[in-house]
């Protein structure tokens, strides 16, 4: 669990410096992009398991960003372990911005892969009510809604 969880933070300050021809454009024209890696649980059949989603999301205007994130999940199906690899199309819509608090809403759809049973499946998460805490490049996240990743999602937000 701790080398998943290394390995995913190491991910995110390589995938930083890879978006720094990004970044140097985000700045010129105003707009910021942004890392983000969360975990939420999930409920199996009988139980609950950690998926972990990697995203970017890129400013579009002051109220709206779109994004794409990839996840990971290991859990039970059926009594027999499974994967799942899922990646989604998201767009944020914020409400509200202030100094260091921002109140914004999400949906996303997708696919998802699983391993095991060689299955395949349409994907959607929409949160309406998220907010975003951090007053520079490094802030923490927490979204209520439904879907793929579950009622609660939180997580680590990189601005660049």
């Amino acid at each position: 669990m701790f080398r998943r969880k290394l390995a995913a933070i190491v991910t995110l300050i390589v995938l930083s410096g890879l978006f720094s021809e990004v970044n140097a454009q985000g700045r010129q024209s105003g707009r910021l992009n942004s890392l983000r890696l969360s975990e939420s649980f999930v409920r199996g059949n009988s139980n609950l398991s950690v998926l972990t989603v990697l995203g970017y999301r890129y400013q579009f205007s002051e109220e709206i960003k779109f994004g794409a994130d990839l996840g990971y999940h290991q859990g039970t199906y059926n009594d027999s372990k499974v994967k799942e690899f899922n990646s989604a199309a998201s767009i944020d819509f914020t409400y509200s911005h202030g100094r260091t608090v921002e109140f914004y809403g999400s949906a996303g759809a997708g696919y998802g892969l699983f391993t095991n049973i060689l299955a395949n499946k349409f994907i959607y998460q929409f949160n309406p009510l998220a907010m975003r805490i951090g007053n520079g490049s490094i802030a923490g996240f927490a979204e209520l809604g439904w879907g793929y990743r579950g009622l609660l999602t939180a997580g680590l937000a990189y601005k660049f």
